[in-house]
């Protein structure tokens, strides 16, 4: 190779050779975590029915609220007495109703099944051999329990525990993956569905009005 050759040659080689990198960070809880237990929440806010609450003066108490994603719960909470007609007010004072709100669980259920090789020690070394699953499953549950108690001025009214959970599972034959549970994904897809409709719905009346 002539000199001239072996330039060219390290000019290209000097071009091609470069590095790039991205920062990634990462949120201390994931989405999927977050998805589960306020799904959770959603049906077992679903399962509350008191019809008493039409028309009243509602003042929703959550003092004794203590629970992950707790705002989240009082707005759900909140939206739901709406819901079922109740007049929400700022002060007891004010209402005719009270309704306290406290929850009795909240969390994530975990499982981890593997079928193959685990990892295994490798003498003389601090790094193990790594393990060759045939079959891999995770199973995650959003578990909810909350208790509603409804009184006016002291006097009973209702009183109810709404229990609800909400799953996704993932599964690995090899390099196939399967997924046979995936509640989060049900949820957005109806959600998505009901703002659609609505939508729809809007622009029919929008278009009677104009008629």
């Amino acid at each position: 190779m002539t000199r001239i050759g072996a330039s060219l040659l390290m000019a290209a080689v000097g071009f091609s050779v470069g590095c790039a990198s991205r920062h990634v960070t990462n949120t201390p809880r994931s989405a999927i975590e977050q998805l589960l237990l306020s799904g959770a929440v959603d049906r077992a806010l679903e399962k509350f029915q008191l019809p008493e609450l039409a028309g009243k003066k509602l003042f929703v108490d959550f003092t004794n609220l203590k629970a992950y994603d707790a705002e989240y719960i009082k707005v759900a909470t909140r939206a739901r007495m709406a819901e079922l007609g109740a007049v929400l007010v700022d002060k007891p004072e004010q209402a005719d109703l009270v309704a306290e709100v406290c929850s009795g669980g909240l969390g994530i259920e975990y499982k981890n099944a593997v079928v193959g090789m685990p990892a295994l020690p490798v003498p003389n070394s601090p790094v193990p051999l790594p393990e060759a699953p045939l079959h891999r499953k995770t199973e995650q549950t959003g578990i909810v329990k909350l208790l509603i108690f409804v009184h006016a001025k002291g006097r009973f009214v209702a009183a109810g525990h709404y229990y609800a959970k909400a799953d996704r599972d993932e599964s690995f034959i090899l390099w196939w993956r399967f997924q046979s549970t995936d509640d989060i994904r049900e949820g957005w897809e109806r959600a998505d569905l009901k703002l659609k409709a609505q939508a729809q719905a809007a622009e029919k009346d929008r278009a009677a009005k104009k008629r």
